[in-house]
């Protein structure tokens, strides 16, 4: 499964002060993925996230932010088309970086 973005880029857009994605009020998913989908994504997130030097609770967080981020803002057909778009489309890679920005923001600011 290739839906998820790399984390290195994620660091770079982080570390050069790319905007964060927008904070609102209600952050509670407004589309539930399918159980097997979240499984499959969060094996390979936390993978990712372990190989670019998160520990294994910072990676289980990271993980579980991102996919509720995307539930929230996506609905599955969506994630799917903006993963793959990400490829080649510069806009669509930057709206994943933005919500992985966003929760690697929250664990590093969390302690």
């Amino acid at each position: 499964m290739k839906y998820f973005f790399s984390l290195f880029s994620l660091f770079l857009f982080a570390f050069n002060g790319i905007a964060l994605a927008e904070e609102t009020v209600n952050r509670q998913p407004a589309n539930k993925y399918p159980a097997d989908f979240v499984r499959d994504y969060n094996q390979e997130c936390l993978q990712t996230s372990l190989n670019e030097g998160l520990t294994e609770p910072e990676a289980k967080r990271l993980c579980d932010c991102t996919i509720a981020e995307f539930e929230r803002q996506y609905t599955l057909p969506e994630f799917q088309q903006l993963t793959t778009a990400s490829a080649t489309d510069s806009e669509a890679e930057t709206a994943l970086i933005e919500v992985g920005q966003f929760c690697f923001e929250q664990i590093l600011y969390e302690q």
